[in-house]
This record gives C-alpha cells, sequence and structure tokens, in this order.
C-alpha cells in the first residue's frame, strides 16, 4: 500500500494545535491524549524515541453550556467554563501531559501566527512537523486556517479538517431518520514548501467562498446550525486518531481523503496515489542530498 513516509533520514518532531473542541473536538483530544503518552510510556522510548514531541494546544472560545451534555466530553461541574481548560485539565492531568490553551475564538492570521509561530527549529536527527486540526463548524475559521497552510513562512505541515452533516430539519421529514450521519476528513499536507496533498479548501471549494451569514464565531452574527448526532462526530474523531497514531506509529500518511456514513458504519478512503508518493521520495531524495 502506498504511504508517505515524512522522513527516514530524521524522526518527526511533532507539535499539535486543535481548533474546536466542541462535539468532534472534545472526542478527538481525549483520544490524543491516551495514544501519545501510550507510546511516551514505553519501556525504551526515552532511550529511543519514534518521534519527539513539542506542545500540545487547545484553542477554542466556547463555554461549556447545559446543552453540550448529551454529546461532549463534559459534565454538569463545566458549565460556564472555557471548554479548552476543562479539557486540558481532565485529560492532560490524567495522561500526564502538559496541555497548552487559548480560550478565545482566532479571527485573523497574526493571531494565528502568534499562538503557533513560525517555528526556527533545526536539529540533524529530527524533522520538525507542525499538526493542524480542525474540528470546527464555520468555514471562517476553516478559510483562516487554510490560508495559514499557504503562508509561504510555513514550510512544514500537516492539516487534518473534519466536517460533519447536520440533521435535516423537521420540515423534511422523508430524510431526517437517514440525515447527520455523514462527513468527511481530509489531510492537507505541506513538506519544505512543496503542498504534497492540497487541504479541505482545495478540495471542496465552496469553503473559500465568503457568505454573509458565514462569519467567525462570537462576530455577533447568528449562523444557522445544524444539530449534529453524536454517533458522527465520535467516529470522526476515532477516523482522525487513527490517521494521527500513524504519525506515531511509522510517521506516514495513508489517505488524502476519507467519506464516512456513522450510520451504514462504512468510510470510503482515497488512498496515497503511486504517483504523488513516488514524487514525494524524489523530492525527499533532493533535498538530503542537498
Amino acid at each position: 500500500m502506498n504511504s508517505l513516509v515524512l522522513s527516514e533520514s530524521k524522526k518527526p518532531y511533532y507539535s499539535f494545535t486543535l481548533i474546536g473542541t466542541g462535539a468532534t473536538g472534545s472526542h478527538f483530544f481525549r483520544g490524543l491524549c491516551q495514544d501519545l503518552r501510550t507510546y511516551l510510556s514505553k519501556p525504551d522510548f526515552d532511550r529511543d524515541p519514534s518521534f519527539r514531541l513539542g506542545r500540545v494546544l487547545l484553542v477554542d472560545g466556547d463555554k461549556v453550556e447545559a446543552k453540550n451534555l448529551g454529546n461532549q466530553l463534559f459534565d454538569r461541574d463545566d458549565i460556564g467554563e472555557h471548554k479548552v481548560i476543562s479539557l486540558a485539565e481532565r485529560y492532560g492531568e490524567h495522561y500526564d501531559l502538559p496541555i497548552s490553551r487559548y480560550a478565545e475564538y482566532v479571527k485573523e492570521l497574526e493571531t494565528m501566527n502568534n499562538l503557533n509561530g513560525i517555528p526556527e527549529y533545526s536539529d540533524r536527527h529530527y524533522v520538525f512537523m507542525p499538526v493542524l486540526i480542525g474540528m470546527v463548524d464555520n468555514n471562517a475559521t476553516r478559510r483562516l486556517m487554510h490560508n495559514y497552510f499557504y503562508q509561504d513562512d510555513i514550510k512544514n505541515i500537516i492539516y487534518i479538517d473534519t466536517g460533519v452533516e447536520g440533521v435535516a430539519n423537521k420540515d423534511n421529514t422523508r430524510n431526517i431518520q437517514q440525515s447527520g450521519f455523514g462527513g468527511q476528513v481530509v489531510i492537507g499536507f505541506k513538506y519544505h514548501g512543496h503542498v504534497i496533498l492540497e487541504p479541505v479548501g482545495d478540495i471542496y471549494s465552496n469553503i473559500l467562498e465568503a457568505d454573509e451569514i458565514d462569519d467567525f464565531p462570537g462576530c455577533g452574527v447568528q449562523i444557522p446550525s445544524l444539530p449534529q448526532r453524536s454517533a458522527t462526530n465520535k467516529t470522526a474523531a476515532q477516523l482522525v486518531n487513527n490517521i494521527v497514531n500513524n504519525l506515531l506509529h511509522s510517521a506516514s500518511i495513508y489517505q488524502h481523503l476519507i467519506n464516512f456514513n456513522a450510520q451504514f458504519g462504512g468510510c470510503s478512503p482515497v488512498l496515497i496515489k503511486k504517483e504523488i508518493r513516488e514524487q514525494f521520495d524524489l523530492l525527499k531524495g533532493e533535498l538530503d542530498h542537498d
């Protein structure tokens, strides 16, 4: 099976930034902490690490509300608290991981750059590979992450985005029972300034088309949002956890796009094509030679 192996000569040095800690993000974050601890606790990890871990950062301006308790990983004691703080304290402490948190909405590219920085990391044993994970329900934030991905100063980045289908409203009773189960995960990948896998905004171009009702959370604009099914959120989260586990396990990317349906229990991945893998391997060889 074709896969993109980030580097044979260097080990990956990951940092993780999760934007969106609601129905999908909270489930993903718990799994991320568990996966990280599983690898970090291996008996020989300190002596021979398979990767290096930098910062894990949670970004979201939302506070926990009572309505969130049904499909997000919060309890009544969290109501009124910022989601990033509740999750960082609960799962960071449980899995003994230092978790950074930014309890505001990100609305500007300057803020993205200040939060993540333009890394100036150099080590002949490691290749720095920031992982940006978007689990939001608005395209304004997706456009911001898209622009961040394409900045010239961002040489290496893996950008994973999830989108889930909302449940149809009561006026559309014919399809309401079958709605709300679909979704997709898209992996964008840039290596030494070369776009290897296009991000979600290039796959679904409508994301890049601004709409007057499509604004950032907290901007005073009422954004219509259909309710989401917990099973769909958890499926999306688990698929991204699987993708991240491949990064931790073998520094590999196997898919570019995954369409899924939680009702039918299936997914349809678009796997890495042979020609993309060959082009990437050629690029790595040229960079290693230089």
